[in-house]
């Protein structure tokens, strides 16, 4: 490997529109970038760094060379670079408030109007350098970008012993990778069929709900999704039209909000495995709704009515003794009211036993 170091004014370094941490829906809009990283990532801890001891040369700056020459993409160190040009008094320019810069004196503006860049490195020794730091690094690559990650460079061999080397060195087990990317490729899937657009969804951080309600097994089998072996098409072709309904309820758009969440996993997998449910829910869009057809619903009421019963039978041996107290016998009442509404509402309506 041949590294060759340069320096370069902040001005003519970009980010990098192909690193894994940005959405891919940000494309190659240089002020999209800044703006993400400075809200989304954050820089505020960079800046504040620099500001104190200025820019110390500790992990290589990574670069390439653009196309007309005279820029160079940053591959590593976009955080650093957003701090640089802030400090350097740039603006995001987007119309959006300006993130707070403290000042620096003249002597300190100065010296971080350049830095010095390395170019030349193999592309395997990018990705080698860029799992290792990623996985180390107090700011960690969330899932989705060590799914684009591999996915970009692996190239369709999602092979067992090509995910269990990626895995290694991401930091994390085969299993959980798989996941990821399953979920990755599904969206990208959609995405090919028109079933979802990234620029559409009301949240940019809908990554996280969406594969973690994808690994039940009752939502893969509503959607057909195959993951063993893994394919660059995760879903059937005969289950598209739900998952474009799955999309929907988990990520959203602008328009209509999602309004399934990863904390209602369970509820969703009950749902799904009811067809009345299902067919409610498709109706209504309520989940809590649909539940009332469901035997989830039936268990929660069961558990109740037995916490209960089980409640009342512990005051037994103690209740002969308080039996006129006012407290106990308003409880007492209370307690023959509700079992009265118990009973009006379990019996058979008498134009359903006269049918």
């Amino acid at each position: 490997m041949s590294i060759e170091t340069k320096q370069v004014e902040i001005k003519d370094l970009l980010f990098d529109p192909e690193n894994p941490r940005l959405p891919e829906l940000l494309g190659e809009d240089q002020t999209e970038i800044f703006r993400f990283l400075v809200n989304e990532i954050g820089v505020e801890d960079v800046v504040q760094s620099i500001a104190a001891s200025g820019m110390i040369q500790g992990d290589p700056v990574i670069a390439r060379e653009a196309k007309d020459k005279e820029h160079f993409y940053v591959i590593e160190g976009n955080r650093r670079l957003a701090a640089l040009k802030l400090l350097n008094g740039e603006k995001i320019g987007d119309g959006k408030p300006e993130p707070n810069v403290p000042q620096i004196d003249a002597a300190l503006k100065k010296s971080l109007g350049e830095i010095t860049i390395q170019l030349g490195w193999a592309q395997a020794e990018i990705d080698a350098y860029l799992g290792y730091k990623h996985v180390t690094a107090t700011r960690e690559w969330p899932p989705e970008a060590k799914a684009r990650f591999v996915v970009d460079r692996v190239k369709g061999n999602f092979a067992p012993e090509t995910l269990a080397a990626f895995a290694k060195r991401l930091g994390t087990t085969p299993p959980t990778l798989r996941r990821w990317i399953v979920a990755y490729l599904t969206l990208k899937q959609a995405q090919k069929v028109g079933s979802f657009d990234p620029q559409e969804a009301p949240a940019k951080r809908f990554f996280g709900t969406f594969y973690t309600l994808l690994g039940s097994q009752q939502v893969q089998n509503f959607l057909g999704v195959k993951s063993d072996p893994v394919t660059d098409s995760p879903v059937d072709k005969d289950h598209l039209d739900n998952l474009g309904e799955f999309i929907g309820w988990v990520i959203g758009t602008k328009k209509k909000p999602p309004v399934i969440n990863s904390r209602k996993q369970k509820e969703l997998d009950a749902v799904l495995s009811s067809p009345s449910a299902l067919k409610h829910f498709r109706l209504r869009g309520n989940l809590e709704g649909a539940l009332l057809y469901t035997e989830f619903n039936a268990k929660e009421i069961s558990d109740k009515l037995l916490t209960s019963a089980y409640g009342i039978e512990e005051c037994f041996p103690k209740l002969f003794d308080v039996r006129k107290d006012p407290g106990v016998v308003n409880a007492i009442r209370a307690l023959d009211k509700a079992y009265e509404g118990l009973k009006r509402n379990t019996e058979e309506p008498q134009n359903a036993k006269q049918r």
